[in-house]
């Protein structure tokens, strides 16, 4: 019911991740950095030929539901506490997804007025999981 979309990595500095990202992995800017007022983000999509793999976020303050669970990560190998966000899908059936989820015990966000779910990282393994309306 879903395939994979595009992966999210929190960073503590958003010009230094984009450019270890073109130069270590040979991945371009797509389109131009923006700001997520739901979330308190500011983030830029980065991927190749065109094709975005990557959303690279940083938040914009302490208060961020972000820099939140970067400091629950921090330790000694990671002081920034950056890595994984999330996984984004595509569904052609989102609310068939989701209600499967819920019946089958998991817990779902979804976006007001908007097509989006999230699956709560309890549901899925500690991964937060973004599912997207499949564009026609």
């Amino acid at each position: 019911m879903i395939t994979f979309k595009h992966y999210t990595v929190a960073v503590h500095d958003l010009d230094e991740a984009i450019a270890h990202y073109e130069s270590r992995f040979g991945m371009t800017k797509i389109g131009e950095k923006a700001h997520n007022p739901i979330g308190n983000f500011t983030y830029q999509p980065v991927g190749f030929n065109g094709q975005v793999m990557c959303h690279l976020i940083c938040p914009v303050s302490d208060e961020s539901p972000i820099a939140k669970l970067m400091k629950e990560r921090v330790n000694p190998f990671n002081p920034h506490g950056e890595g994984i966000y999330l996984l984004a899908y595509e569904s052609d059936d989102t609310d068939g997804f989701v209600q499967q989820v819920i019946d089958n015990g998991g817990k779902v966000n979804r976006a007001p007025n908007g097509g989006n779910a999230w699956v709560h990282p309890t549901a899925s393994n500690f991964v937060l999981m973004e599912i997207y309306p499949k564009k026609s």
